[in-house]
């Protein structure tokens, strides 16, 4: 399989997403995933691109180092698009009321849920914070997409 496609800006993850070829007949999932990815995040990617057409997978550690062949690694496990953002930017951000939950990560996430729009997110059971996030989403936007978490 062929390395993901990487965007490191949120205006080049939405004009990757808006020149894929067949996007408005596609069902799109997303993943995420921590600086190196853990063998649950690849098994959820799998389980994402098997149940949908394409996967987007956000690392939401800007300004972090990027392994060597992520880019590979992600499109061997079933990632067409890659999001690494360098910084927190633009006018999208969020909090939640849980002094658990990181505001910069959960703005990050907000504004990749809000540019790719996906169908499905899936996620491992492990990942708490991620899955508070996106449950705190779906409460708030009502249900714009489906959370399946992997055991």
């Amino acid at each position: 399989m062929a390395e993901a496609v990487v965007a490191f800006t949120r205006e080049k993850l939405a004009e990757v997403l808006a020149n894929w070829p067949g996007t408005g007949d596609l069902t799109w999932a997303m993943g995420f995933i921590s600086a190196a990815p853990t063998a649950a995040e690849i098994a959820a990617i799998r389980e994402a691109a098997r149940l949908c057409d394409r996967v987007v997978v956000a690392r939401l550690l800007p300004g972090k180092p990027v392994l060597p062949g992520l880019a590979g690694v992600i499109g061997e496990a079933g990632g067409d698009v890659l999001w690494l953002p360098k910084e927190l930017s633009g006018r999208v951000k969020v909090t939640i009321e849980d002094e658990k939950t990181d505001v910069e990560t959960t703005s990050l996430m907000a504004q990749v849920v809000l540019t790719v729009l996906p169908n499905l997110v899936v996620v491992p059971r492990g990942s708490v914070e991620v899955i508070r996030a996106l449950r705190a989403f779906q409460g708030g936007w009502g249900e714009i997409f489906t959370l399946r978490m992997l055991a």
